[in-house]
């Protein structure tokens, strides 16, 4: 066994001390060798991150005469509102109020057809003509009403007339009037039988009166019986009678007989109108029904289908001589100059609701990624629904260019109640790498700097700053692309 003074014992004693220092020496090499060449430095308050790690800071240089083609652009960050909005999947559907399902309103056979799938239609135009019997009927009763009509109103202008005639011979007659004046001023005047009548009794009575009137002085020179004298004024007596009670009798009748014939007039009148007013019903205008002609043949049994509004044809189930009804949908039109815009708001998105109704709200369309389309709100629902937990929002949006298509997806954004003031950027300005968000500062000249920023709160625009960046510091909104391309570069050759 070796002494402890032995030159063996000396070098195990040193080997643990040698090995310590070799690996030391080893350690220093191997730091030097992959230590970067921009870390001689110590970081800067600049060179770090908001949570206060180390950042890349090294100068990028980009000469000027490149910014065009890079499409630079440097704003300066700025402390403003940042509307923040919710965005919801909503739909384009038909506007439920310029939409119809048209249904023929009587049976019959399908006589022609007008229009195709996608037509544009005008008010009032013609788009089909079902044949149908009841249409036929109709018109056929109501040109034998019209004609009934005709025949009730001449006779009614008689009947006027006549009875108008026969209460002025009346007043004469009671007037006692000569009969000689009665026919001249009666002459050429209808009177129908009424004439005969009452003269036949006005000359009995006046002859029996002059009779009456001619023994009457006879009978105080002893002439003429007292018995003629009494049968000469029962005879007077008779006659007066006769007339007072014909004459009360044709006054009763002449007024009855007018009243009765201006009766008639207005019940067919009544009749007519029924009958035009079922027509205006099953779609006829009053120009077509004013001229109805029963040697029309077939074509009164043509019952024409209008539509009901400008609009465009969007749905048609008829096909030529096909029988249909009133349960048999032929054609669909719409107004497509403006459609709903449909949505279902959660639960807590209901405060966004408030005051919402006439308020605008805006969405976008993946079939049109550059545009953004506007709706004015008119119903944010009023109950729950208890399978989705929403309320529908409604909304109607102006189409007249005819870019939106009613099944259509969109993407809607509802504002918020209230809105911030913040420092922010442009979300053009926000880089990533290795899961960093940062913008590039212009330092002046061709000099750009990567400066990292903690992020907040957004919107389809702009980017809340929460930390890294002050009012005021020139950010590159557009053309980072360029400067990142250069920077991950430059970490490439290190």
């Amino acid at each position: 066994m070796a002494s402890s003074s032995s030159p063996a014992f000396a070098v195990r004693r040193l080997l643990p001390v040698l090995l310590a220092a070799f690996a030391a020496a080893a350690a220093g090499v191997s730091w030097l060798a992959l230590r970067p060449r921009n870390a001689a430095a110590p970081a800067s308050h600049a060179d770090t991150t908001p949570d206060g790690a180390a950042a890349t800071a090294a100068a990028i240089t980009l000469p000027r005469g490149s910014w065009r083609a890079a499409a630079i652009d440097i704003q300066p960050a700025a402390v403003g509102v940042l509307d923040q909005a919710t965005t919801l999947t909503g739909k384009i559907t038909l506007n439920e109020d310029r939409v119809a399902h048209i249904y023929p309103l009587v049976e019959g056979r399908v006589a022609e057809v007008d229009v195709g799938l996608g037509d544009a239609v005008k008010k009032g135009q013609q788009m089909a003509i079902i044949q149908s019997r009841e249409v036929g009927q109709a018109m056929l009763q109501l040109a034998q009403d019209r004609l009934q009509l005709g025949f009730a109103r001449r006779k009614d202008t008689w009947t006027q007339s006549v009875s108008t005639n026969t209460q002025a011979m009346i007043q004469l007659l009671r007037a006692n009037t000569p009969v000689e004046e009665v026919e001249t001023q009666m002459r050429n005047r209808p009177l129908g039988e009424y004439r005969d009548k009452l003269m036949t009794a006005y000359i009995a009575h006046a002859t029996a009166r002059k009779n009456l009137d001619r023994l009457t002085p006879l009978q105080d020179q002893g002439i003429v019986a007292a018995r003629q004298i009494f049968e000469a004024e029962a005879a007077w007596t008779t006659a007066r009678a006769t007339l007072q009670s014909l004459l009360e009798q044709i006054e009763q009748d002449a007024r009855q007989a007018a009243v009765m014939s201006a009766q008639a007039v207005q019940e067919l009148q009544t009749r007519v109108a029924v009958d035009e007013t079922a027509l205006e019903i099953l779609g006829f205008d009053r120009g077509a029904i004013a001229t109805i002609d029963p040697q029309q043949g077939e074509a009164l049994a043509h019952c024409p289908i209008h539509a009901p509004f400008d609009g465009t044809v969007i749905s048609k189930d008829v096909a030529l001589l096909e029988h249909v009804g009133p349960t048999n949908q032929i054609l669909g039109v719409a107004d497509l100059t403006t459609v709903w815009l449909t949505a279902d708001v959660y639960e807590e998105h209901l405060r966004l609701l408030q005051r919402a109704a006439n308020q605008s709200v805006t969405f976008r369309s993946a079939a049109w990624p550059d545009r953004v389309f506007a709706a004015r709100i008119f119903y944010t629902g009023d109950i729950v629904d208890s399978a989705t937990r929403t309320v529908a929002l409604r909304a109607v949006a102006d189409n007249a260019d005819r870019m939106l298509k009613p099944g259509m997806f969109v993407t809607v954004e509802l504002p918020a109640p209230a809105q911030a003031t913040v420092l922010q950027v442009p979300l053009t300005a926000i880089q990533e790498h290795e899961g960093r968000a940062f913008v590039f500062l212009h330092m002046g000249d061709d000099a750009f700097q990567r400066r990292d920023v903690k992020l907040g709160r957004r919107n389809a625009q702009g980017v809340e700053i929460l930390a890294g960046l002050a009012a005021g510091d020139r950010v590159v909104v557009n053309g980072g692309f360029a400067l990142k391309s250069r920077m991950l570069a430059d970490l490439l050759a290190e």
